[in-house]
């Protein structure tokens, strides 16, 4: 083998474990970051207050309790029913000043005070969470 051989082998070999180095240093994960969850949509509002401070708290699960907030369950106990107890709706979309939920989430006096704040027994929510009801009611209650 010639010198001049071995350094155009050199050269093409040197060449290629560059190329191959910047490919590999310009690598990105390409999967697509995910989203926030809206905190005002029903579904979040379900996983993220329903379930763990009112079914999982045992006092909605079903069965006995005055109404489930069960996924599954939840939307169609709230939504456009009315409360025998007080006489307003449950969730009146688009109006949570008029929305039993919202109500004793903020011990309203309307319904009860603070005595009557939901969840009984247990730390109120959040103002984060309480807003988010309040939210999702202002924009129409949607079931999404």
């Amino acid at each position: 083998m010639s010198f001049r051989f071995l350094r155009w082998y050199g050269l093409r070999l040197l060449t290629a474990c560059g190329v191959a180095g910047l490919l590999a240093a310009c690598q990105h994960d390409l999967s697509a970051p995910s989203a926030p969850q809206d905190p005002t949509t029903f579904s979040s509002i379900q996983a993220n207050i329903l379930t763990p401070r009112c079914v999982n708290a045992g006092c909605h699960p079903g069965g006995n309790a005055p109404m489930s907030l069960a996924a599954g369950a939840a939307y169609n106990n709230l939504v456009n029913v009315n409360s025998a107890t007080y006489g307003k709706p449950r969730v009146s979309p688009g109006n949570p000043n008029n929305s039993v939920l919202y109500l004793k989430l903020i011990g309203d006096n309307s319904i009860g005070g603070s005595a009557g704040r939901m969840p009984p027994g247990q730390p109120a929510l959040s103002v984060s969470a309480i807003q988010a009801v309040r939210d999702w009611i202002a924009k129409g209650a949607p079931n999404d």
